[in-house]
């Protein structure tokens, strides 16, 4: 197994199969976010690059929809 499929492996098994071990986190970077002025989008963005951290392998569309009901109390569009 080459070093770059390691790393993957490892990446992805940070929170397992459950996608709301990071939650918390996600929420808490969005809302500090918007607490100091940003933008919703700048928020949303780093919400969500906080969930795709914790599951890498989730497609980016999975990554939106999740992040946006969890911060959003549902999904926006």
């Amino acid at each position: 197994m080459s070093k770059e499929s390691q790393r993957a492996t490892a990446s992805a098994s940070i929170c397992g199969d459950d996608l709301s071990c990071c939650r918390p986190a996600v929420r808490r970077a969005y809302t500090e976010l918007r607490q100091c002025g940003q933008p919703e989008r700048y928020a949303f963005e780093a919400a969500i690059a906080v969930f795709r951290y914790h599951h890498p392998a989730a497609m980016p569309r999975q990554a939106e929809l999740v992040v946006a009901e969890w911060v959003f109390d549902g999904v926006r569009h």
